[in-house]
């Protein structure tokens, strides 16, 4: 019995190892998902447990999810999802080509052989819809809530500096690089203004404590993203002056004038020229004895703080 058993024993083990026998869950643990982790800031990435997802599955699959993400506030008629995948081709074929790409991710969402379509995406009679289950974490849904939350209030002076930090650790950059979709192209300018939002606000928590260190590190985020930011060379400038340093103040109002020509051809607004005249005069500015509000929305020449 014993030679018996050591003989059993490793077949047994390496049909495990190969998937052919299963061992029973524990009690309590068949109910339990592995997390599902979709990542769209910088390239695309869907992970399973320990999984990598719809690595085989086709482009038009793979793009068929993420526009379902970025579209998650509501469903998406058939038609609408076919004509994106399929372009101007006939009808007929555009439906093929949607089967198709449905297909590809029903067979690319399985996680160690359970499929998993049904955690991430409803389908409807003629529409599909982005409805993930609580174990499925999305990086762009977790970076807009956070900014949300984080500028809590209408006025936007109330700043939870901590989750905006965390906010920013998942902004690992733009969306879906390389993509050249219109619908992309607009997903990924809302959410790059989203996060010099959230720059926005931190920059200006520094300037009111008198953090000048970690104002400047945000600032020079912020002009990576956008050099032509002009409310951020505005607050470089002050943040300078807070420090004492009068000429790099004066040198930012430069790369300010520099980055505009290049940028936009445009030069510094009134507001940035009468900084420059009181910085050379002597006039340091000093910081906001109430915390400004952060920016609204807009282009960086309309950007005010």
């Amino acid at each position: 019995m014993g030679e018996l058993r050591s003989f059993l024993f490793p077949v047994f083990a390496s049909a495990i190892d190969e998937g052919r026998v299963g061992i029973p869950a524990p009690r309590g643990a068949r109910n339990v998902k592995p997390r599902i982790v979709i990542r769209l800031f910088d390239r695309l990435s869907v992970r399973g447990g320990d999984q990598e997802l719809l690595q085989r599955s086709s482009k038009n699959a793979r793009e068929l999810l993420c526009y379902l993400i970025v579209g998650r506030r509501s469903s998406v008629p058939r038609e609408s999802l076919a004509a994106l995948i399929a372009g101007k081709h006939s009808v007929k074929k555009s439906k093929k080509a949607l089967r198709q790409a449905l297909w590809h991710l029903r067979r690319g969402l399985v996680i160690h052989g359970v499929k998993c379509v049904d955690r991430v995406l409803t389908f409807g009679d003629g529409w599909v819809q982005f409805t993930p289950d609580g174990n499925v974490r999305v990086d762009i849904l977790e970076f807009e809530q956070a900014v949300d939350r984080s500028i809590g209030t209408e006025d936007g002076r109330s700043v939870d500096t901590k989750g905006l930090r965390d906010a920013l650790e998942v902004y690992r950059g733009g969306l879906l690089q390389g993509w050249y979709q219109e619908w992309c192209l607009e997903e990924r300018e809302r959410l790059r203004q989203l996060y010099l939002r959230a720059l926005d606000a931190l920059i200006a928590d520094c300037e009111f404590n008198h953090e000048v260190s970690a104002g400047v590190a945000y600032a020079g985020q912020a002009l990576h993203a956008d050099p032509a930011r002009e409310c951020t060379h505005r607050a470089l400038m002050r943040l300078y002056c807070l420090a004492g340093d009068r000429a790099s103040a004066i040198h930012q109002y430069e790369r300010c004038k520099e980055a505009l020509r290049e940028e936009l051809d445009v030069e510094p607004d009134g507001e940035t020229r009468a900084l420059e005249r009181e910085i050379r005069a002597g006039k340091h500015p000093v910081a906001p004895a109430v915390r400004p509000p952060v920016p609204k929305w807009g282009s960086p020449r309309r950007n005010k703080f």
